[in-house]
Formats: structure tokens, sequence, C-alpha cells
């Protein structure tokens, strides 16, 4: 490994060698909290970094992303800088290689297509890795609805945890042909799994109606998105939502729920979900894997709570 590599960086590299095996298609945080300027994940072939600098990367930084990358396994990199979160994909500023726009990579037993042209993620969040096992190990006969689904990975684990049903409900047309194309990848595109476009909300509202229940039931929403049936705002609609799967969920049933949303932390979210579901049980996580761990306030935060 260069010795140009900041410090931080080479013992970040060194700590993920010792905790993982980082072979040509390993997915894994190689760089969380070491460095406040950035994050770094690898997507296999690629390293994806985030950068929130407040000012801009230097020369001798994206210098630094390229051997960093070199030495993790990767033959690729890119940078996206996250003050641009909320601009349209194609606004969005970045820097890196331009040879690699689609590949793919594994967690675990299953693969993923990535891209990078869809915004400031290639298509799968590695901080939901635990909580998509956890999926898995409760999916097993059941129906299974996955809100806010993006491209699919608790719906994959789901249907590999022989889930009764997968359905997968998202807004964009685009990202739920992403999703299918995952269960292509992974052989999993068989007749009991669904894939929806339409708003969460009125989803559930059709549920609500038709009596149309679930057992297991994800929701992952973003901070804030906007559909022709109107805009969704976490801090405001978060009660709503919850509600409404309440009312959709079967007795006995289970609500994954979490959220990035940065003016949470993790006591007050929590405390807001049982607030609207008073009755509900809280229900045991499990703990970030080693690429995650933080002495810091967790950015993603996450519940499972079960309907008496």
């Amino acid at each position: 490994m260069s010795n140009a590599l900041p410090p931080a960086w080479q013992a970040a590299l060194a700590s993920r060698k010792q905790h993982f095996t980082i072979d040509s298609h390993s997915t894994l945080r190689l760089l969380h909290d070491e460095d406040p300027r950035v994050r770094c994940d690898r997507f296999g072939a690629l390293c994806w970094f985030y950068w929130y600098g407040s000012a801009l990367p230097t020369s001798a930084d994206l210098a630094h992303m390229e051997d960093f990358s070199a030495a993790a396994g990767s033959s690729y990199w890119l940078a996206r800088l996250m003050r641009d979160r909320g601009q349209a994909p194609q606004a969005l500023s970045g820097w890196g290689s331009t040879e690699i726009k689609r590949w793919t990579a594994r967690e675990g037993d299953l693969e993923y297509i990535f891209r990078d042209d869809h915004g400031l993620s290639p298509g799968l969040f590695l901080d939901q890795r635990q909580n998509r096992r956890w999926v898995r190990k409760q999916a097993k006969s059941k129906r299974v609805l996955n809100l806010f689904s993006y491209t699919g990975g608790f719906s994959l684990n789901a249907a590999l945890g022989q889930a009764q049903e997968v359905v997968s409900v998202d807004t964009s047309r685009p990202t739920l042909n992403w999703s299918e194309a995952n269960f292509e990848l992974n052989g999993l595109n068989t007749g009991n799994c669904k894939f929806w476009k339409s708003e969460a909300r009125n989803f559930l509202r059709g549920c609500n109606k038709r009596d149309r229940a679930f057992d297991l039931v994800i929701c992952d929403p973003p901070s804030f998105s906007r559909s022709r049936d109107g805009a969704f705002k976490i801090e405001r609609d978060l009660e709503e939502i919850l509600q409404g799967i309440d009312q959709i969920l079967a007795p006995q049933g289970q609500i994954l729920l979490s959220t990035n949303f940065e003016n949470w932390k993790a006591e007050g979210f929590t405390r807001r979900a049982q607030s609207a579901l008073p009755d509900y049980i809280k229900m045991e996580l499990p703990q970030p894997d080693p690429d995650f761990t933080t002495d810091g306030e967790p950015l993603m935060k996450a519940l499972a709570l079960a309907k008496p």
C-alpha cells in the first residue's frame, strides 16, 4: 500500500482485511467514520466515495481515492459530492473512472446490478446488510410487503427466505425494472413476486379496501420524495404511513422500519414510531457488522415492531 495514503485510510483498510475476505465481487464499507470528509463503499470492481468535505476534494485527495481503490482490489473508482443531494442525477458533481457504467457484485449469496447513473448510490445501501439478513430469517411462509422498495434488496432476501409472497412497491418504474432485473439475475423471479408502481400511502389504502393483509412489512422511506400523487416528508408523514401499515398487517405481523433522516436521533425516531403504534412490541435487531461500527450516533436508524 502506498505510504502517500492518509494514515486513517490505511488503518481502515487493514481493519477491513482482518474482518472480511475481500475478493473481486465483495461489497463492504471501507471508510466509515475514520475520516470525517469522506466515506467509501466497495462494490466489487468499483469503489464509490461519498465526499462530505466543506471544500472540494483536491488533486491529492482524488489521487488518494484512486490509490485506495487499487489497494482494495478495485479497478475503478467514483466520487460523489454529497452536498449535491436532492439534485437531478444528471446534475450531480463527481470524479473518477468512466470506463465502467454497469456491473455486478455480491452481498453474501445474492448478486446485484450496479449503475453509476442513478444518483448518490449505485444501487444498494450497505448499512442495511444486517437488516436484510434479518428479513430473510423472518420471511419463511410469510406475505411480505416492501414499501419504498428501491432496487429490491429486502425483497430479494425475503424471496430467498422462502416467503409465500413478495410485493415490491415504488413510485419509479425504472427502479422497479432494476429490481426485477436483480430478481432475474438471481433466478428468483417466480410467480409469487410482484412489482407495483404506486405511492406507498395509496397502495396501503388500496390494500385496506380490498382486505389484503401482509405478515411482514418493510418500510425504508426517503427523507423526502415527490411523485404525481404529491410529496412525501418523513417528519410529517411517518405516522400516517405507520397507521396505514397497521391497518393491513395481520395479527402477530412484523414491521421493519428504518431511516437515514439526519435530523432524528435513534431515540427520537423510536419514540415517534412507538407513539404511532403504542401497542406494538419492540423486537431485537442484529448489531452492525464491523465495517459500520461507530462511536457516534449512527446515520441509519432501524426498528422492528411486532403487532400484538
